[in-house]
């Protein structure tokens, strides 16, 4: 059954991919089939996130808007950018059926990743070659297999500290194929197993010298996305000691007010110090071009010389502030990052809601160093209010980590709050106001129809039943 699920995803990967080597390229049946540790190298790197999936993420939350001076000019006509994205943006239960923007392929396209990372599992072990290379591999598969089931779980599952005995999604961790499908895990056993795996990753990658720069999942990077789930959880202590070893193993938060203000800032380089992995892939033919920061993000930036305001934003020739960050101009780059300001976000938090002695100083800490290296001129504050810390620690958080597939899934964790977005696919007509509830079902997305051919065990989300969402237009 092994060597089949290989012999079938080789097949797979020739087909579905352009490939990343020559392994890739097409060769008989028995050739395809991984054997040595080299192969199985090449292989993964085609599971190491090369997807624009995670762009969903900031279609849903509350980082980004419409610029309606984005928008196509025509006045007689709606900008086809705007209806693709108009399903998710404004939370339909039929987000999915509606979509072409490469959103709505979320679900199968990472379980294709997944497919990938389990197959390199099952046969690593077998293979013939270095033990460190092996060693390696499996380090990097258990971290990516962990990171994809983190996603997918916070798409399609209810938030952890919310009902961790809810439906997750199927948890698969091999690459046999299984004939009459899967049924859901819970929350609490797809989160204990995205531990499991992470631990496993950061354990092989603690005896094997760190690598950074091949676009490629390394230890600190384990350790930053296990510093993460561990606070998901509320497990705070456990979520200092991972982000402690991340810092510890990275090469420092890189300084933005030692950079010139004219410095041509690309995010999605290992060119920073901060930037412990680049993955993902940027698609030009999407609804992303006509978003713009949401005015809450941009407004933390008034009466400060914060160097992310000019690196991450500019204004167009539209006079229309738009997003620099992700930078759509790189086509063929991946644009996404694992970056350790992370890791001292993700401490901060836990340090305020942790038992610990000093926990608030800490906090402090955490959170001066990371504004010293992104504010000119700037000064350690103080907060002496417990509440207030932890309010000002998760602003920094959703100004800090805007764009990179976080905030969606905070919003869940810090209990579902009411947003909204104001949608308009005209210039020429109104805007209209579309809510998400506080708590609203939407905040679990619904799976798409397509996926129930191939797994007849799947239940549907509650949240597919929902009304049609109408919204309301704007008064000036």
């Amino acid at each position: 059954m092994k060597q089949l699920g290989l012999m079938i995803l080789g097949i797979f990967c020739i087909f579905l991919l352009n490939g990343c080597s020559d392994f890739l390229e097409e060769k008989s049946q028995d050739e395809v089939i991984p054997k040595t540790v080299e192969d199985y190298n090449e292989l993964l790197l085609n599971y190491m996130g090369y997807t624009d999936i995670w762009s969903v993420l900031y279609v849903l939350s509350d980082e980004t808007g419409i610029g309606e001076k984005l928008l196509r000019s025509d006045t007689d006509k709606d900008d086809y950018r705007a209806v693709e994205i108009k399903g998710v943006f404004t939370w339909q239960p039929d987000m999915w059926e509606t979509e072409s923007v490469g959103v709505n392929s979320a679900y199968e396209d990472t379980y294709k990743l997944i497919m990938g990372v389990n197959a390199v599992l099952d046969g690593i072990d077998e293979a013939t070659g270095d033990q460190k290379t092996r060693d390696r591999i499996k380090a990097e598969a258990l971290g990516m297999r962990g990171f994809y089931y983190f996603f997918l779980v916070n798409l399609y599952g209810e938030p952890y500290n919310y009902n961790k005995d809810a439906l997750g999604v199927p948890l698969k961790l091999t690459a046999a194929l299984e004939e009459n499908g899967i049924a859901r895990a819970t929350v609490g056993e797809i989160y204990e197993q995205i531990v499991n795996d992470l631990e496993a990753s950061s354990k092989l990658f603690s005896n094997l010298p760190k690598q950074r720069g091949d676009y490629r999942i390394n230890g600190t990077t384990v350790d930053i996305l296990l510093s993460r789930v561990y606070l998901f959880m509320e497990r705070y202590d456990e979520t200092i000691a991972a982000a402690d070893k991340a810092i510890q193993s990275a090469e420092g938060l890189t300084d933005y007010t030692a950079l010139p203000g004219d410095t041509e800032f690309f995010m999605p380089t290992y060119d920073h110090s901060e930037v412990e992995w680049v993955y993902g892939a940027v698609s030009l033919e999407s609804g992303m071009h006509v978003f713009a920061p949401a005015r809450e993000l941009m407004t933390y930036f008034e009466g400060k010389e914060d160097r992310r305001e000019i690196f991450w934003f500019e204004n167009n020739t539209k006079d229309e502030v738009q997003i620099n960050k992700i930078a759509y101009s790189y086509q063929s780059v991946p644009n996404n990052t694992i970056r350790v300001s992370e890791a001292y976000l993700n401490r901060a938090e836990a340090y305020v809601l942790s038992g610990q002695a000093n926990k608030n100083t800490l906090a402090l800490a955490d959170l001066n160093e990371l504004r010293r290296h992104r504010i000119v001129g700037y000064e350690d504050v103080t907060i002496a209010d417990e509440t207030e810390l932890l309010a000002e620690i998760r602003e920094e958080r959703y100004v800090e980590l805007c764009y990179e597939g976080h905030r969606w899934f905070d919003l869940r964790r810090y209990g579902m709050p009411s947003i909204s977005h104001d949608y308009k696919a005209r210039s020429s007509l109104p805007w209209v106001t579309y809510t998400l509830r506080e708590k609203d079902p939407l905040y679990t997305l619904p799976f798409p129809t397509t996926v129930f051919k191939n797994n007849i065990q799947l239940k549907q989300n509650p949240s597919a039943r929902e009304p049609e969402r109408t919204g309301e237009i704007k008064s000036n």
